[in-house]
């Protein structure tokens, strides 16, 4: 039974590892389309997942205010940005407006 606790927290280890290096790798990325947008003028709003593991519910939800379709952008639908062509102060609430200086303000701890 005790090759079973080691082959366990090796298990673990590997794991915990790979969802940091995922966990950075989206959020690299969902910073660089924030700093794109915002360099072209856009306004970008981010609101951190903290409700539910990243596989349930995305890493957060980014909206940019902008008339692109994701499908044109992106080649596909990604789960956490979303483009409005004028954002509400209600579809706002909640969320924290990206600039270059708070640019680290889109995370997702684990």
């Amino acid at each position: 039974m005790e090759d079973l606790k080691t082959l366990w927290r090796e298990t673990e280890e590997f794991v915990e590892e790979q969802e940091r290096r995922i966990a950075e790798k989206y959020i690299h990325f969902l910073r660089k389309v924030a700093e794109a947008y915002i360099r072209s003028g856009k306004r970008v709003f981010f609101k951190e997942n903290k409700v539910v593991h990243y596989g349930e519910g995305g890493f957060g939800w980014m909206i940019i205010e902008s008339q692109d379709d994701p499908h044109q952008v992106f080649g596909s639908y990604i789960l956490e940005i979303h483009f409005e062509t004028q954002i509400s102060e209600r579809e706002k609430r909640g969320y924290k407006e990206i600039t270059e200086q708070n640019i680290e303000e889109i995370k997702y701890e684990i």
